[in-house]
């Protein structure tokens, strides 16, 4: 016959499978939520009592409910919240078990018994949950009848206590250690400054875009480049750089979605993930958008330096299955044909000009090494006074000796330097080496020698906050007087770049005199020629070699003519290859000119025989 357990048996047996069942718990992904409640609802049952809480502190030191069973427990723990204080606050307060018989008429919580008392609750005990450096909360259990706590029973609530604790440790060193973990995610995948992600995050969010095969058009890609980072840092400091990234940033996200997906890549290169557009239309108006959030003046943000932006567009089209990295570098090229335009402003990208300029890549580490080893040269072509058929000037013309390819002209390399970054060294060493020549034709040829010289700028170059400096330190370091060198511009850097023609301005103080090429080719040359710090004007080719046969050129030439006289400014004629259009030329009273058949671009040997054999100045 089966023996029936005693009442201290059944009690064992009790914690026992709560035992069981914490340990349980803690082999799986619980949370601290779940373990309070079977704590409460353990106490309840191993000690028979009418209900149970848990209050824990909150991070600002305050007790706070967790947990409780039973309305009656629930509003004891509010209180006690409220007020703090009770028994559960003393327990933890002085780490230590309390335990009131009779809440009628014990206690140092006026209250608080006589909510309890008129709550039906009469016996409590509060128990401290107690962690590696002291308590970190406490557990309270509730009789309605006046039944104090036996020390038995307390110290199995204690034990209780202490498992519970002791789990309670387990959950927060696992749940700091995801967060840890979560944290260094975060940041491997988010860049520091400006909180944006990095590349290979953008790119893992593109590749999974692109794999979904979008309506053609409704996804696209832009790339912007920050213009004027290095002038910040270096004239500001690095914390001005920092800023200027930090609100360049703020003020691309304005200008966008809230689903669009924004990515810092570089020290000065975002991407965006347009997605959803309507038509590929949609990602230039964006693009737009960008432009004018970042024109927004810098005193509206504080900053020392103008934010602008270079951005390139590129849409996925309707059989584009090509990788994320792809469809980036579609747009980074873009960019760069946006760059090439001026400062602020965005650029789509084309197919015909991105494969050409992939085969001019090729040419960059050959034209790095072109420039440390000396294959580099300099021709100079004179511009000539055609009433005394002396040189006036002389245009420094680049030429690249290819090993393998034979002599370049520059429009077949300066590209590819312009898209490596290479473009500020190339300018720099042909500034350099043509004023070296002219002071050495100083003092050489004396009075033959050319008074002024002509030296090429392209709109990078042109947006290059270093371009004054490199200038005077230049002339400084030839000894030439500042008048004698001519900043040669084409018509388009000066359309699109206002900030090129703040810096050209400064260098026209200085006394440098700056020249517009190709004059007559852009489509607003006379609206923004009184803006210009223009000295000299040289009539677009595409003019002179029409001059002879056509009116309407001819007519346009003898303007230009007119024009400069009125502003004073002197005007070259380029592009003079036969005797009848330099017959036509002189006709019109045009006075300087340039072409092969007045002389071909010459060596600097070649430039001083000429010289010396050629007529005077007059």
């Amino acid at each position: 016959m089966p023996v029936e357990p005693s009442p201290a048996d059944r009690q064992l047996g009790e914690v026992v499978d709560v035992v069981r069942t914490f340990t349980r718990t803690v082999t799986g992904d619980f949370s601290a939520e779940d373990l309070l409640r079977r704590l409460a609802e353990a106490a309840v049952r191993i000690l028979h009592a009418d209900g149970a809480g848990v209050v824990v502190p909150a991070p600002d030191g305050r007790l706070v409910l967790a947990h409780s069973l039973h309305e009656g427990a629930r509003r004891l723990e509010d209180l006690q919240e409220l007020l703090q204080e009770g028994p559960c606050h003393d327990c933890v307060r002085h780490d230590r078990v309390v335990a009131v018989g009779d809440l009628a008429v014990e206690g140092d919580w006026p209250q608080f018994q006589a909510e309890a008392v008129g709550l039906g609750v009469r016996t409590v005990a509060a128990l401290p949950l107690r962690g590696r450096e002291g308590p970190i909360g406490a557990l309270s259990v509730y009789r309605a009848q006046v039944r104090p706590f036996t020390p038995h029973e307390l110290a199995t609530a204690g034990l209780l206590a202490d498992l519970a604790a002791s789990y309670l440790s387990v959950v927060r060193d696992r749940d700091e250690a995801r967060r840890a973990r979560q944290e260094l995610a975060h940041r491997a995948a988010h860049d520091p400054l400006t909180g944006l992600p990095v590349r290979w995050a953008f790119l893992q969010r593109l590749d999974e875009v692109v794999a979904t095969s979008p309506r053609p058009g409704s996804v696209a890609v832009l790339f912007v480049d920050l213009d004027g980072l290095k002038y910040a840092n270096d004239t500001y400091g690095h914390l001005a750089g920092d800023q200027l990234i930090r609100v360049s940033a703020q003020r691309l996200r304005r200008a966008l979605r809230p689903d669009d997906l924004v990515a810092r890549i570089g020290g000065d290169e975002f991407v965006v993930l347009l997605q959803g557009l309507a038509s590929p239309a949609r990602a230039t108006a964006v693009a737009q958008r960008v432009v004018e959030e970042f024109a927004v003046p810098a005193d509206a943000d504080d900053l020392t330096v103008q934010p602008s932006a270079s951005i390139g567009v590129a849409v996925l089209g309707p059989d584009d299955r090509v990788p994320a990295d792809t469809l980036v570098s579609h747009a980074d090229a873009a960019m760069y044909l946006a760059k090439q335009r001026g400062r602020g402003r965005w650029a789509l990208f084309d197919p015909a000009a991105y494969a050409d300029a992939t085969s001019r890549a090729d040419l960059v580490p050959a034209l790095r090494r072109a420039l440390a080893d000396g294959q580099l040269h300099l021709r100079y072509q004179p511009v000539v006074d055609l009433r005394t058929g002396g040189a006036v000037a002389v245009e420094a013309l680049l030429r690249w000796e290819h090993p393998e390819r034979g002599t370049l002209a520059a429009d077949e390399f300066v590209p590819a330097a312009e898209h490596s970054g290479l473009v500020r060294a190339l300018g720099a060493w042909v500034l350099r080496t043509a004023c070296r020549q002219l002071a050495a034709w100083d003092e050489e040829l004396g009075a033959r020698s050319p008074r002024r010289l002509f030296v090429n700028v392209s709109v990078l170059e042109l947006g290059d906050p270093l371009l004054e400096h490199a200038v005077a330190s230049t002339l400084d370091a030839s000894g030439l007087a500042p008048e004698r060198l001519v900043l040669e511009i084409t018509e388009s850097a000066f359309l699109h770049d206002p900030h090129g023609a703040a810096v050209l301005t400064r260098l026209r103080r200085r006394g440098c005199a700056v020249a517009i090429d190709d004059f007559g080719a852009g489509w607003s040359s006379l609206s923004r020629l009184v803006h210009l710090p223009v000295s000299v004007l040289k009539v677009d080719r595409a003019f002179t070699e029409h001059v002879v046969a056509h009116r309407e050129a001819a007519t346009v030439v003898a303007s230009v003519l007119r024009l400069g006289d009125e502003l004073g400014c002197d005007v070259v004629v380029e592009g003079v290859e036969d005797a009848a259009t330099l017959e036509r030329l002189t006709a019109l009273g045009c006075r300087y000119a340039q072409g092969f058949h007045l002389a071909r671009p010459l060596t600097a040997e070649q430039l001083t025989r000429w010289s010396g054999s050629a007529p005077g100045r007059g």
